[in-house]
C-alpha cells in the first residue's frame, strides 16, 4: 500500500472504530461520576431530590464538554480532509474540512465559556 491509499483507509478505520468507542467511553465515564456523587450524597445522609438530580444532569455550561466535542470533530475532520485532498485534490477537500471547522468552532466556544465562568 502506498501513502495515497493508506491515509484514507486509516481515516475510515479511525472514524468508524475509534471515535464511536471514545464517545461511548466518555459517556460512560460521565455517568459513573454522577452515580458516584449520588452514592456519596446518600452515604453522608443527604436527600436525593429533583433539584439535586437536575443539577447533576445539567451539563450545558461545561467548557470541558465543548473541548471534548471539538477534539472529536477535529479527529474526524483532519484525516477525512487529508484523505480527500490526497485522492481528489484541494477542490473536493473543502467538503472534508467541514468537520474540522465544526471542531474549531467547538474549541472556540469552549474557550469563551471558560472565560465567562472566570
Amino acid at each position: 500500500m502506498n501513502a495515497a491509499t493508506l491515509i484514507p483507509a486509516l481515516a475510515i478505520i479511525f472514524s468508524l472504530g475509534v471515535l464511536p468507542l471514545s464517545i461511548l467511553y466518555f459517556v460512560s465515564k460521565t455517568k459513573a461520576k454522577k452515580m458516584d456523587t449520588l452514592i456519596k450524597v446518600v452515604e453522608l445522609g443527604g436527600n436525593v431530590d429533583a433539584e439535586t438530580l437536575k443539577m447533576l444532569s445539567d451539563g450545558g455550561g461545561n467548557h470541558k464538554a465543548d473541548y471534548k466535542s471539538g477534539l472529536i470533530w477535529l479527529a474526524i475532520g483532519v484525516p477525512l480532509a487529508t484523505g480527500i485532498w490526497m485522492e481528489s485534490g484541494i477542490e473536493e477537500a473543502v467538503f472534508g474540512a467541514i468537520p474540522m471547522f465544526v471542531g474549531i468552532a467547538f474549541l472556540i466556544a469552549g474557550k469563551y465559556r471558560l472565560r465567562e465562568s472566570s
